[in-house]
């Protein structure tokens, strides 16, 4: 079942965030010793209070507050701008999660397909694998997005 987020969700998906983020290992080689984590959490704390983020959740059937995936986004003037789309790996039975379509369906809920045009500003290879299999989308850094 597909929901929109609740208040109560604002921790998890930050938590969530920040962690997939800081475990890839181009990332936390490049920022983690610079102490440039602090800033991504300062930066994810931003996108989550902007009055205009919204966001979309696959949850269990059997129980809405258990969160398979999420995608946090803004409503563009033209185009959807994705900030960060996460699955857990695996479900609380062991099953894995991952590879089953959960990004295509969050994606499909904000109207995104294959033949749409999508901004992007999250990092690293989930950001570059967007790319390779959304072809009209394109980059826009975090920082840039978040300028006053």
């Amino acid at each position: 079942m597909i929901r929109p987020p609740l208040p109560s969700d604002q921790g998890y998906i930050a938590a969530t965030w920040f962690k997939s983020v800081m475990s890839m290992s181009h990332f936390r080689q490049r920022h983690l010793s610079t102490g440039e984590g602090r800033a991504l959490n300062a930066q994810i704390d931003a996108v989550l209070d902007r009055p205009d983020t919204r966001g979309v959740l696959l949850v269990k059937d059997s129980n809405h507050d258990y969160i398979i995936g999420w995608l946090v986004y803004v409503d563009g003037p033209t185009v959807p701008v994705v900030h960060y789309l996460y699955c857990r790996e695996y479900d609380d039975k062991g099953h894995r999660l991952r590879g089953n379509r959960v990004s295509e369906v969050l994606l499909a809920k904000i109207g995104v397909d294959h033949s749409k045009s999508v901004v992007c500003t999250s990092y690293g290879p989930a950001s570059r694998s967007m790319r390779s299999r959304y072809k009209q989308s394109v980059h826009l850094p975090l920082e840039e997005f978040l300028k006053p």
